[in-house]
């Protein structure tokens, strides 16, 4: 493959990498709606057409790894500002991870603070093996639903 030709290939790689990564975000969007509105089918489907696209991503990335290996570097800057745009996707991408990671983690602490007070567990302090504190886990309980 001449040289043009794998500076064209790049190219269409890094093009199909940006397009994955408007899809991918907008599934994140979608899947921080699905949270908050609790709707966990949406939220399940979203999850896999992430998953699938990541797939496809990773493997568009390894196939532009190894062509970017046999181009010198002073060639591969002709495709600096489509990189650039794809860098700032994976960062709000990130970005959009962290935000989703961090509400999941405050509504965690707060469902397991109500179960708490609720139905109240041992009181002992338990430790695994190897030292750490285990929490005791919740006893199964029934949820009255007409309210």
């Amino acid at each position: 493959m001449l040289e043009k030709e794998k500076l064209e290939k790049i190219a269409d790689i890094l093009n199909s990498q940006n397009v994955l990564m408007d899809e991918i975000l907008a599934a994140q969007v979608k899947i921080r709606a699905a949270v908050m509105n609790k709707d966990w089918v949406n939220l399940q489907n979203c999850i896999e057409t992430i998953q699938k696209k990541t797939r496809v991503f990773v493997e568009l990335d390894k196939v532009r790894e190894e062509l970017s290996l046999t181009v010198p570097s002073e060639k591969l800057s002709e495709n600096e500002a489509v990189t650039s745009e794809l860098r700032s996707k994976l960062i709000k991408s990130e970005v959009e991870n962290k935000a989703l990671g961090s509400y999941l983690k405050i509504v965690k602490g707060f469902v397991q603070g109500v179960i708490d007070s609720v139905v109240p567990q041992r009181r002992n302090t338990l430790y695994s093996r190897k030292g750490r504190i285990i929490r005791p886990q919740p006893e199964s309980i029934v949820v009255n639903q007409l309210f």
